[in-house]
């Protein structure tokens, strides 16, 4: 219904700007350094939002996912999240590369491990949801 499509698209801008701010007082009083699990939390939050995105726009505007494999939706579900993850690890290596060049503690890129668990992380946020989704049919 509309009013439904109306809470799910403010729950999902809600969301995001929780996972934004959360992001920007984290870089801003360095909890990224102080407090070790933040970012796993963000990349999981972040990796939830792109699925519940996937499956709000896919509900709407691409009814024959719902005629597919329930492991159809997860895989194409989850290869989203993974996209928009790795757009963000991009985006952190651009900040890296013309920002924080020279400013070690401003960096948002710690190395290619760090790299890789937050795509793991993405991917279990993802992966969540998408398990969510499917059982709920």
């Amino acid at each position: 219904t509309m009013r439904t499509t109306k809470r799910s698209f403010v729950f999902l801008l809600a969301l995001i700007v929780i996972i934004l701010v959360l992001h920007i007082l984290s870089t801003v009083y360095d909890w990224y350094h102080a407090v070790w699990w933040i970012d796993i939390i963000l990349h999981i939050l972040g990796g939830a939002w792109a699925a519940l995105l996937f499956f709000y726009v896919q509900e709407r505007h691409v009814p024959f996912f719902a005629a597919m494999p329930w492991w159809f939706s997860i895989v194409v579900a989850v290869s989203f999240v993974m996209l928009v993850g790795v757009g963000w690890e991009w985006l952190e290596y651009g900040f890296d590369y013309f920002v924080a060049k020279d400013d070690f503690m401003l960096r948002a890129q710690l190395g290619l491990t760090d790299t890789m668990k937050d795509l793991f992380d993405d991917f279990i946020g993802g992966l969540v949801v998408g398990a969510y989704f499917i059982f709920k049919r």
